[in-house]
């Protein structure tokens, strides 16, 4: 019968952290993988966001309201170091091509590009940094007790974890990806 070592069962729960070139996270809280007491944290937070059942059934009561929440909530500026980064945006870029112009606010075009551009870079290692990152903010919403900004971060942080979903965080992340890499590479 094999058996797993204590040395490889923490490493198989560690979470997976990319390259700083991922995200915008170099410099920043965090570039480096959560320690034991910040992983503490999180849990903590997560179980008494678990607690606000009533509020979480309201928010996902009206999907198309809490979309447009999440996608406010990510423009957020504390959410920069998770915009993503060069490679990715490159990535992105190389495989769908570059955005489509679009005048007219009902085209789809757009959103349709984005759709493909983050389904072409996401696989799962992306999503579950991206994901893992993400619930890092937990502890700061739940303290703080803004729990509607928690259950939105948790909510996407699920979605993003999953293999085919375009969760409104990811979207906010390409976008923002996109934006600075044409301001830095104009400028160039």
């Amino acid at each position: 019968m094999h058996t797993v070592s204590k040395e490889q069962t923490s490493q198989t729960v560690t979470p997976f952290f990319a390259p700083a070139q991922w995200t915008q996270t170099q410099g920043t809280w965090l570039e480096q993988a959560p320690d034991e007491a910040e992983q503490q944290r999180i849990e903590a937070a997560a179980k008494l966001l678990r607690e606000q059942r009533r509020l979480a059934l309201a928010f996902h009561s009206e999907p198309w309201e809490a979309k447009k929440f999440s996608l406010e909530l990510f423009k957020d500026a504390a959410f920069a170091p998770l915009h993503l980064g060069d490679e990715l945006v490159a990535r992105m870029i190389e495989q769908v091509g570059e955005p489509p112009v679009v005048n007219d606010p009902d085209d789809p075009a757009f959103a349709n590009y984005m759709r493909r551009a983050v389904l072409s870079i996401a696989n799962s290692k992306v999503r579950r940094h991206l994901a893992d990152q993400l619930r890092r903010y937990l502890p700061m919403f739940v303290e703080s007790e803004r729990w509607r900004e928690a259950i939105a971060i948790d909510n996407n942080a699920f979605r993003t974890s999953l293999g085919n979903e375009v969760s409104p965080f990811l979207v906010q992340m390409a976008l923002s990806g996109l934006v600075r890499w044409y301001e830095t590479h104009e400028e160039a």
